[in-house]
């Protein structure tokens, strides 16, 4: 039985609770131009390409494992590809991507193949001046556990520090992390409580790491959101 084909049926995910999503400004902001060709990787029901489209974005192409989430995106005229696996989909050079967008699928790929998953997209998928946004749950965030067990077919989470290491493994050369407070959205005072909590809790983790004898990874950047959001290139 492939899971994947009766995947959001069984995250009780449906199509009509994922339409109110709106692409976050941290995407928009980081894609070369309205002509880009830019491929969704593991596109679900289309969210991010329909709210791309509706930004006049009109190079799309998505691709997925997942039979009930081609379907549906075919209903609303995506241009979408049913795949068995990243491997299996390439593109010619003269029509590869100038940016790929993979949210919430590295951690369903198996450890072992997730560097040369990565590699494939940075060789077959991606142009060399391409850019790969990625965004995975946050093994560091304060519900990181959590999310390693409620999706029954998560493989792994990532730190900074892991997934700078498979992103370089693979051969991008430059990763940078995207919104790294979680702030993106919020303004006024909102903004201004929300940072200031986030320096509390910091603080907090910081002085119990000291009472307990704990550390991090010095070299790795601490960032507490739920997700990490890197852009990787060459």
């Amino acid at each position: 039985m492939n899971l994947y084909d009766k995947y959001f049926t069984l995250r009780n995910v449906s199509a009509a609770r994922s339409s109110a999503f709106q692409i976050p400004p941290y995407i928009l902001h980081s894609i070369p131009a309205k002509s880009s060709n830019i491929v969704d990787i593991g596109c679900g029901f289309g969210n991010m390409l329909l709210s791309l489209r509706q930004h006049g974005y009109i190079n799309l192409r998505g691709i997925d494992i997942s039979r009930q989430s081609i379907d549906h995106c075919s209903k609303n005229s995506l241009p979408v590809t049913l795949v068995n696996s990243i491997a299996d989909f390439k593109l010619e050079e003269d029509k590869r991507a100038d940016y790929v967008i993979m949210t919430h699928v590295l951690e369903h790929i198996p450890k072992e193949d997730i560097i040369e998953t990565l590699a494939h997209i940075r060789r077959s998928i991606l142009k060399v001046s391409g850019k790969l946004f990625l965004a995975v749950p946050n093994a560091q965030s304060n519900t990181g556990c959590y999310w390693m067990y409620e999706d029954f077919t998560h493989h792994t989470l990532f730190t900074t520090g892991s997934l700078s290491f498979v992103l370089q493994a693979a051969g991008f050369s430059i990763v940078k992390y995207i919104d790294p407070d979680g702030l993106a959205g919020s303004t006024g005072f909102k903004r201004y409580a929300r940072r200031a909590l986030l320096t509390a809790y910091i603080l907090n983790y910081r002085f119990w790491n000291k009472i307990t004898n704990s550390s991090f990874h010095t070299p790795s950047q601490a960032i507490f959101t739920f997700e990490l959001k890197a852009l990787a290139s060459n």
